[in-house]
């Protein structure tokens, strides 16, 4: 009788102990400036909320700076509002492109190097391993929608605020040349032009809009940018509708490059936004 009950007690020890552990959620985690490649710029930050199970968007976020300059700590405000929504986020610093060896295919490399990490990590982090959310931010967002089009993986939904998507026409080239912003751009190419010659191949290969994909896309853009014109995004979401392609664009009326984010009203409209397209199509 005795060895009865103590089975039967041990029995429903580990049934409890089952149970505990079928139920338990993970806790948040929160990770800076870890290596995802081997360069000195692969580094990124994650942010991981509490409870979260691989139903949960994950969202690789790029920075803006033309390609050149700044860093994922510039958009860090981004990145906190995805994380305080219950949204995994994993925010990279990229190579910048220069004039030797660091172009639009080495920066992509890149984001596919911090996406191969972070899927490497998907059940030591309890995340999804597939299903992702591209976003970025100007140059970012420029790199977020061509990774998104070109790559094998598969991209459930795209935001992307103020990011140039078009360079194949001598009109938006010379813009960019005016605007004294040529020098980057050929950085991102990789290639020189002359407004008098024939555009390289290489500026339509690297325009976004050029190759997009049945992906739905929220797009954001001020409609008084000088860096990088309204017009752009109005191009792209045209194209998008010809091809019948689930987007949505909110203009910013009177907003230059920074959306005027800093307005508490517009940043609220804004993030929440976001939060609602990547929480429609990022699942």
């Amino acid at each position: 009788m005795k060895y009865q009950i103590l089975f039967i007690s041990l029995l429903f020890l580990l049934c409890g102990c089952s149970a505990t552990k079928s139920i338990s959620k993970p806790e948040a985690l929160i990770l800076k400036n870890v290596a995802y490649g081997p360069y000195s710029r692969n580094i990124m930050d994650i942010k991981l909320p509490a409870n979260r199970t691989t139903e949960t968007p994950f969202v690789l976020l790029i920075h803006g700076g033309a390609w050149t300059m700044a860093n994922k700590e510039n958009i860090e405000g981004f990145m906190d509002t995805l994380y305080t929504n219950g949204i995994s986020v994993a925010s990279i610093n990229h190579r910048y492109a220069n004039h030797d060896n660091v172009h639009y295919p080495e920066m992509l490399a890149d984001v596919d190097a911090a996406l191969n990490y972070c899927i490497s990590k998907a059940n030591e982090w309890k995340i999804r391993s597939n299903n992702f959310v591209m976003a970025g931010v100007s140059s970012g967002a420029h790199l977020a929608l061509l990774y998104s089009y070109t790559t094998d993986k598969k991209i459930n939904a795209i935001t992307e605020f103020c990011g140039p998507v078009d360079f194949t026409t001598k009109e938006v080239l010379g813009y960019i040349q005016s605007a004294g912003l040529k020098e980057v751009l050929v950085k991102m190419t990789g290639k020189d032009y002359d407004l008098s010659k024939e555009i390289d191949p290489v500026f339509a290969k690297s325009s976004p809009i050029t190759q997009v994909k049945d992906i739905p896309i929220l797009i954001v853009h001020g409609t008084a940018d000088p860096v990088v014109p309204f017009i752009q995004s109005q191009s792209l979401a045209k194209t998008l509708e010809d091809k019948n392609i689930k987007h949505k664009l909110i203009p910013i009326e009177g907003a230059d490059h920074d959306l005027n984010l800093k307005d508490s009203s517009i940043r609220k409209m804004v993030y929440s936004e976001v939060v609602n397209w990547i929480n429609q199509y990022g699942h």
